[in-house]
């Protein structure tokens, strides 16, 4: 009896020990695979001053497309790697639990140590994938897995104003290398002095006093922020008191060499530039976490996922935009229930939200309202075209989960009938949760339908001119909406119009815009069925005027200023300009900003 109890003694600690030696090895192979991925993209990232100096743009936008698949690239070589090591424990709890904490270990004092956390996440579901996923086995929402900020100073530098606001202005600018020149530097310089002391004197007393008593100093990033065909300064203006006014200098590369274009002053203006319809910033930097803890200081209201995702990392902004619904659903009224979003219900995506929430979730309906004739899966390839396109501030980004879990409690038993209705499918309920096994989550706008409804006739007429350039923009950078009716399209906190509706989305260059052929016989005009052939990717512009003219009033301001956009011209010359390599010029500050 005693040698059976020692050898089941042994063979339990020898289990133990396998069991310890395989954790142990996957999770080397995740720190490998996190390491591996983090190198790619910075070696992409760290291209982006190049490619501005030689005015690659095309370049610019293939390496940003090629930045957004390192990490999902990444997950899947780790996957594979794991499935090996793994092999029949793959699926044990208890192994992935001794992983994680070997893991956590193992990155403990890491510097970038929140995406590390997130990258283990992401291998853990790409395992697991639809089976039960207990947040044990994450790094998610327990309180040692939030990161405090840090101190940034060896992220930054200053100058002093002890030897005055204008001197100290013309270093900031000088301190910034280039292999490029500069057009006319004095002359930029000049009169970025004159517009930050301007803003100060409007925005912040405090710092334009002591501007003027050459107190204080000037503190900028190290790392320049790289977009499109923009390069930024990003920084701010500091008084010995504390009070600051944060800033961005946009740099442009024109023919003839560089130029200051513009200032943005202020956390307003800067939130502006790091909106949600932007695409992603390159910044030269293996410490992206305290770069979002110097963002946050400078934009104190933008939250730490969108701050995340400014900067191209997008799957750990994921996980704090997950923590950051936790926290806001814990600390909102219990009667603070999700309801339908407010606007045209959609025929292919039930959109839901709560009364208090800057967020609206989207999932895509189980049968598509007639005439839509997509299927699920093409919904989703759309999407991702989006996240790959220049959004050029007129596309909404989007997150898209997995598994996502609700408090069931804030779902009424009428809104709970509707969805099980329309998304069944993609629903279950487990305890006390809803958990959506697919879902987009973006940021709420008002649609335009209702806004214009709503506003004023000079609000009218500047929100139907961004109506038209929000297309017109769009088109510049090779997207055609497809279905433009105002209710696709939402007005932010800015007045900008934006689109969100992108089932019908496609680039500009696989359309064939025609003119409407004429009939000798007036009746085939008056006929229901097509008295002409018609392709697939034929488009008839002088068709679009369906599109706007649900409300006279706005198609009368919008016809003023965007007539051409009925006609076949405008659309091929967008393709003429696009399949000749042109970029067009778009900025994300107001024109009044620019010098």
């Amino acid at each position: 009896m005693l040698e059976l109890k020692t050898a089941n003694t042994l063979s339990t600690q020898t289990n133990n020990a396998i069991e310890q030696v395989i954790a142990t090895k996957l999770a080397r192979a995740v720190f490998a695979g996190f390491e591996a991925m983090f190198a790619e993209f910075l070696n992409i990232t760290l291209g982006a001053q190049s490619r501005f100096e030689q005015r690659q743009w095309k370049n610019v936008q293939s390496a940003m497309r090629e930045r957004l698949q390192v990490y999902e690239r990444q997950v899947k070589n780790v996957s594979e790697a794991v499935r090996v090591i793994a092999f029949k424990e793959l699926n044990d709890p208890r192994l992935w639990q001794q992983a994680k904490h070997i893991y956590g270990q193992m990155v403990q004092d890491h510097e970038n140590q929140p995406i590390a956390h997130t990258f283990f996440n992401s291998t853990f579901g790409s395992i697991w994938d639809d089976k039960k996923i207990r947040t044990v086995h994450l790094f998610v929402l327990k309180a040692k897995y939030r990161t405090k900020s840090r101190p940034f100073d060896n992220l930054v530098s200053r100058i002093s104003l002890q030897n005055g606001f204008s001197q100290a202005v013309e270093q900031l600018i000088y301190r910034q290398a280039f292999r490029v020149g500069f057009t006319d530097l004095t002359h930029d310089v000049d009169i970025l002095q004159r517009t930050l002391a301007l803003g100060a004197q409007q925005q912040c007393r405090q710092v334009y006093e002591l501007m003027n008593l050459n107190d204080g100093y000037i503190e900028y990033a190290n790392s320049l922020f790289f977009r499109n065909k923009a390069c930024y300064l990003i920084g701010r203006c500091i008084a010995k008191n504390g009070d600051n006014m944060p800033f961005a200098v946009a740099i442009l590369h024109t023919q003839s060499g560089l130029k200051l274009d513009a200032v943005m002053m202020g956390a307003d203006q800067l939130s502006l530039l790091f909106g949600f319809a932007r695409t992603y910033f390159m910044v030269d930097t293996d410490q992206p976490a305290r770069y979002v803890d110097y963002l946050s200081v400078l934009m104190p209201h933008k939250q730490r996922f969108e701050l995340f995702n400014a900067i191209g990392f997008i799957k750990h902004a994921k996980t704090e935009f997950y923590r950051y619904k936790v926290d806001t659903t814990n600390n909102s009224p219990i009667d603070d229930k999700y309801i339908i979003a407010p606007g045209t219900p959609g025929m292919v995506m039930l959109v839901f939200t709560t009364a208090g929430s800057d967020y609206v979730y989207k999932v895509i309906k189980d049968k598509f309202s007639a005439p839509k004739t997509s299927t699920k899966a093409q919904v989703m390839a759309k999407y991702d075209f989006v996240k790959q396109a220049d959004r050029v501030g007129r596309l909404v980004d989007t997150h898209e989960f997995r598994y996502l879990a609700f408090d069931l409690n804030r779902f009424s038993d009428e809104l709970l009938t509707h969805m099980r209705a329309s998304i069944g499918s993609s629903m279950a309920i487990a305890n006390k949760a809803l958990v959506l096994k697919h879902v987009y989550v973006e940021r709420k706008m008002t649609p335009l339908n209702l806004y214009i409804n709503q506003c004023d006739d000079k609000q009218l007429n500047n929100v139907m001119l961004d109506y038209g350039k929000a297309i017109k923009e769009l088109a510049g950078a090779n997207i055609f909406p497809g279905d433009m009716l105002m209710k696709n399209f939402g007005v932010t906190r800015w007045g900008r119009v934006v689109f969100y509706d992108y089932d019908e989305i496609c680039p500009l260059t696989d359309c064939n815009f025609r003119n409407l052929p004429s009939s000798e016989n007036s009746f085939d005009e008056l006929s229901s069925e097509s008295y002409f052939d018609v392709a697939e990717n034929d488009v008839f512009p002088s068709q679009f005027k369906v599109f706007f003219s649900a409300d006279q009033q706005a198609f009368s301001h919008f016809c003023q200023q965007h007539q051409d956009l009925f006609s076949p011209d405008f659309w091929l010359q967008c393709q003429a300009d696009i399949n000749a390599g042109q970029l067009a010029d778009v900025y994300p500050y107001k024109q009044s900003w620019r010098f």
